[in-house]
């Protein structure tokens, strides 16, 4: 039997209440592994009967859209978005990692019952395709932080979907930084390192394996990790604290120290002193300074650089007004630009007309997430944007007309307009005029 809509939507709701008790994702501190909390939940719709419904197959093509749409992040990144009940709608984030960089991700969700799918990828590229390997993945049931470190460099999505039929307001925000909280010398920074990793040495009969952290004799060098420690005093790197990162699988190489304070066998923690800047071995006669180097096991020397560089952790300020998120706009000033990231300098994917109806999802600094009447999404400044309430003009109608569900003439029919109907238009796009009937019915009119 074909349902109606409305008892099609209260079928969903009744079936999902059910299924809503699917199992929990995998621990946050594991790899990933085996089926993924929303690959459960696809299954759990499967096993029900509903898995080849229409709304389920939107669902799933809305989860793929919108990691081929994601939104660059270069940056510190917050974002406040609405996802609707009514339709099928994800949001995805693109970001690099180097080795030795995390992602720290926060996220906050209204109301807390709703399952919001958080899925982390890997991209791996091919010569016509991009592959989506799952990296982390949760249902956002039970957290508001989690962080990913990559074991080797590359590009990465993250993709937030809620389950079906539930509307859920979201802030997610995205921070890069190392993957050790200190850095090695103490009271310095970026700025002290004159040395790096690669660099020539011996007329470039090698090429440095570290980083070179100059300070004057005597300042306090310290564990960026907890580990156990063994020390040395010989060789090229004079007095030598080596650092073992079992975690990691890897030592972390402290030399030319003037000191040093721990013995071997010792076990720091992350901001222990260990001992002191100074120039001893092969840096006799040189300024004072730290070389700070990572060897990774069974693999040979790192650069050690990303495991220790400062940041940016300045989040951008929420400029944007959020109680708009989820309603109908339209654009106010014309040419308005659709960006591929919510900054003048991205890319510019469209130039949009004025009175150009759209969506409004979502909110960063000064920007608005918006998705267009054909789908596309993209970013628009604020002040480009008004809400679509009031209306541009009224139109009477003078013959019998179709009301469609989108701006194409072979779209479905909403409902038919009588000859004596008069509606309000509240955007155009191309050919089409949007329309409010009375009873307040939206949909899209050919223009005559």
């Amino acid at each position: 039997m074909i349902l109606n809509i409305r008892n099609q939507f209260l079928f969903f709701s009744a079936v999902l209440l059910v299924l809503s008790t699917c199992e929990e994702g995998p621990s946050l501190e594991k790899p990933f592994k085996k089926q993924t909390p929303r690959e459960a939940y696809v299954q759990a719709l499967e096993d029900s009967g509903l898995g080849d419904t229409r709304m389920v197959e939107a669902w799933q093509q809305a989860g793929r859209s919108a990691l081929e749409d994601s939104t660059f992040i270069n940056g510190p990144f917050r974002e406040t978005g609405h996802f609707r009940a009514e339709a099928p709608e994800a949001a995805a984030f693109r970001f690099e990692l180097q080795a030795g960089e995390r992602m720290q991700i926060r996220l906050d969700r209204k109301p807390s019952t709703v399952k919001l799918f958080v899925d982390l990828f890997r991209i791996e590229l091919t010569d016509s395709t991009a592959n989506y390997q799952p990296a982390l993945s949760t249902d956002a049931s039970s957290l508001d932080s989690l962080s990913y470190e990559p074991e080797d460099p590359g590009r990465f999505v993250l993709r937030l979907q809620p389950e079906l039929l539930a509307d859920c307001r979201y802030t997610i925000e995205l921070l890069q930084q190392p993957a050790y909280g200190f850095f090695p010398v103490s009271s310095k920074g970026n700025t002290d390192i004159w040395s790096f990793f690669g660099d020539p040495r011996d007329a470039g009969r090698r090429r440095h394996e570290g980083i070179d952290i100059f300070a004057r004799r005597g300042t306090p060098v310290v564990a960026v990790t907890e580990g156990i420690v063994r020390t040395r005093n010989r060789g090229l790197g004079g007095k030598q604290v080596w650092l073992r990162d079992q975690r990691r699988r890897q030592s972390i190489y402290y030399a030319h120290l003037d000191s040093q304070l721990v013995e071997t066998g010792a076990i720091v923690r992350p901001g222990d002193t260990i001992g002191w800047v100074g120039n001893t071995g092969n840096a006799a006669g040189t300024s004072p300074h730290l070389h700070f180097g990572i060897y990774r096991w069974n693999y040979g020397a790192v650069d050690p650089q990303p495991y220790v560089a400062r940041l940016p952790d300045d989040l951008p300020e929420l400029r944007a007004d959020t109680s708009l998120l989820g309603q109908l706009g339209r654009i106010l000033v014309s040419p308005a630009r659709l960006q591929s990231a919510p900054a003048f300098q991205a890319e510019t994917r469209q130039v949009l007309s004025r009175h150009l109806p759209l969506r409004i999802e979502a909110a960063s600094g000064r920007w608005y997430r918006v998705r267009l009447p054909d789908g596309e999404m993209g970013y628009v400044a604020a002040n480009q944007i008004e809400t679509a309430d009031r209306p541009l003009r009224q139109l009477a109608i003078d013959s019998t007309r179709e009301m469609l569900i989108e701006p194409l003439p072979a779209a479905m029919p909403l409902t038919t307009l009588g000859s004596d109907t008069s509606v309000e238009v509240l955007g155009q796009a191309g050919d089409f005029q949007l329309v409010r009937a009375p009873g307040g019915l939206t949909g899209w009119l050919l223009r005559d």
